[in-house]
């Protein structure tokens, strides 16, 4: 079922706004709260000094040329590319898993599209139309995606802190998300200290809506909302002119527009105000984009759902070498966790 423009970007707007309890009224008025005087803190690779910082780390063996040129990259272009990071073994687990779970009705949050509403609880219908929020609670599977040796070694790096999760889109094909940057609509208590990846769970095939980026694109102007954030609030924003200010800046600085034309385990890494999209979907709509979308921050901050929900602060280890949250369940689960969230059924 065809969506309108905010309703697909809806899934990330109802993280960004702690959406399943139903508090945006809430979030809207605590703006007033963010300090505005001070300038957002920024990850160290692209904050003043990172090209020495890199270089004294080499020097010192800390990390290898590949990652010193990584580490380059996304200071430049915003974004890091690794081709075939995930193994297939691990990916094809994943998939399986998301095939099982009309097993488990009650024990998923998936979107809704079908019936026009933002998200319901999985039942025995589930089928490959819908996305699934925070599959990594319920599925080790998409754990061992996410949190791979290969990713975690990287957003180490570019935290200098310990990793957690704070959320997780399975996108079963593509929801033809418009232009937009992350701060907008998956927001943190410091906004920039958060860098997302997209895991390609099949070959992408052009016409199914495939992701595309601006490369450089995270330095251009900041699109800054009325109470100084930048956060968008559907309800008071305009869309429209938010994406107008984007593409514009991304004219002016001359950030070239990619696809990211993914094979199976591919992973694309990208920093918090890189704006990206969905391209139109030229194919039939049913036909798959499989693909997992996680965002990270560093333990020095937190999800700005934090705020609204205590019963679900808590995070969740991942043998020892990283953490997860998520605003769907209380945390820490044992086994197959259940949503303590209203939902649909």
């Amino acid at each position: 079922m065809p969506c309108a423009g905010a309703a697909r970007l809806g899934e990330w707007l109802v993280l960004s706004f702690s959406g399943a309890f139903g508090v945006l009224a809430v979030a809207r008025h605590a703006e007033i709260m963010i300090g505005r005087a001070l300038p957002p803190s920024e990850l160290w690779p692209l904050a003043p000094g990172a090209v020495e910082r890199v270089e004294r780390l080499l020097a010192a063996g800390t990390i290898t040329d590949a990652e010193a040129r990584d580490l380059e990259q996304f200071r430049t272009g915003g974004y890091v590319i690794f081709p075939g990071a995930i193994e297939p073994d691990l990916v094809d687990a994943l998939v399986r898993d998301v095939r099982s779970i009309g097993n488990f009705p009650g024990r998923f949050v998936t979107t809704d599209h079908r019936n026009g509403r933002a998200q319901r609880l999985s039942g025995a219908d589930f089928d490959s139309y819908e996305s699934i929020f925070d599959t990594y609670v319920n599925f080790e599977s998409a754990r061992h995606v996410c949190f791979h040796p290969k990713l975690l070694r990287f957003i180490g790096l570019v935290f200098d802190s310990p990793v957690v999760a704070a959320q997780q889109l399975l996108f079963q094909r593509s929801n033809q998300h418009p232009v937009h940057q992350d701060t907008s609509v998956v927001c943190m208590e410091d906004p920039l200290l958060m860098v997302a990846t997209w895991v390609a769970l099949e070959d992408v095939v052009r016409g199914r809506g495939e992701l595309t980026f601006y490369a450089g694109s995270h330095r251009i102007e900041p699109y800054v909302f009325p109470d100084g954030s930048r956060r968008l609030i559907p309800e008071r924003d305009d869309a429209e002119k938010v994406k107008a200010h984007l593409l514009s800046e991304c004219a002016r600085l001359h950030c070239e527009k990619h696809d990211f034309i993914a094979k199976k385990g591919d992973v694309f890494l990208w920093a918090a105000d890189l704006v990206h999209a969905s391209n139109p979907r030229t194919l039939p709509e049913e036909e798959t984009r499989l693909s997992v979308v996680t965002h990270y921050c560093p333990k020095s901050t937190k999800p700005y759902w934090f705020r609204f929900h205590k019963e679900n602060r808590k995070l969740q280890s991942f043998e020892g070498r990283a953490e997860y949250a998520s605003v769907y369940y209380r945390l820490p689960a044992s086994g197959m966790a259940t949503p303590n969230a209203a939902l649909p059924t």
